[in-house]
């Protein structure tokens, strides 16, 4: 902190923290999230903004750069490239397997609640970006090179974990599946189908080009 000279720590973001979007993308979510509320509370529907952090799982595209880095860590696993770390690699990610996704959604349709709220799901976890790219490495025999790369994107915050306290009162949602085990289901689907990267390669020269990619 720059005025008491004490170490910041992170903590888990409520639903209740001030909006502070700070990409397009999170401008857009902010948005769709009030119009939701805005025409739930209009027309008397009962209506939910469900805030999903990080999704993953079986099924999700393995093509797609921008579906996250368990994909993008994934297919450079398996190829041997190097996993190549934005910032020291001690940032952090809420990643919620998309089971308890969907048990969540599924909550929200049986729920006789009749007024509008915004719910996170997540999994009451933080991991790093490192972690995960040791995880992955380590499952495909460890043939990449891990490494930090100091880059950074812009925008992109430096911790993020979602206060599951309101999805428990509302819902009686608790995560089901540990990042461990849910990382495992994941890989195990992932090493099914061929990796690709052209579309990772592509997406950094895009932002390279836009001026959204910072390196370090």
């Amino acid at each position: 902190c720059p005025i008491c000279s004490v170490v910041c720590k992170s903590i888990a973001t409520p639903e209740t923290a001030p909006f502070q979007p700070s990409s397009f993308y999170g401008l857009t979510k902010q948005v769709q999230e009030q119009m939701t509320l805005l025409f739930g509370e209009v027309l008397s529907i009962p209506s939910f903004a469900l805030r999903y952090q990080n999704v993953y799982g079986p099924g999700q595209s393995l093509k797609n750069p921008y579906t996250g880095i368990l994909a993008i860590f994934s297919n450079l696993a398996r190829l041997g490239a190097d996993i190549n770390v934005f910032e020291d690699g001690e940032e952090s990610r809420d990643f919620v397997y998309i089971d308890d996704v969907v048990a969540a959604t599924v909550a929200c349709i049986e729920s006789k609640e009749t007024a509008p709220h915004v719910v996170n799901v997540g999994s009451n976890e933080r991991v790093t970006v490192m972690q995960v790219a040791q995880a992955v490495n380590n499952y495909f025999g460890g043939k990449s090179k891990v490494q930090i790369s100091g880059a950074f994107r812009e925008g992109d915050i430096r911790h993020g974990l979602a206060d599951l306290t309101r999805a428990k009162e509302l819902l009686n949602y608790t995560p089901s599946v540990q990042f461990t085990q849910g990382l495992r289901n994941f890989l195990a689907w992932a090493e099914t189908s061929e990796p690709e990267l052209a579309g990772y390669e592509r997406s950094l020269s895009e932002m390279r080009q836009k001026g959204l990619l910072h390196v370090g």
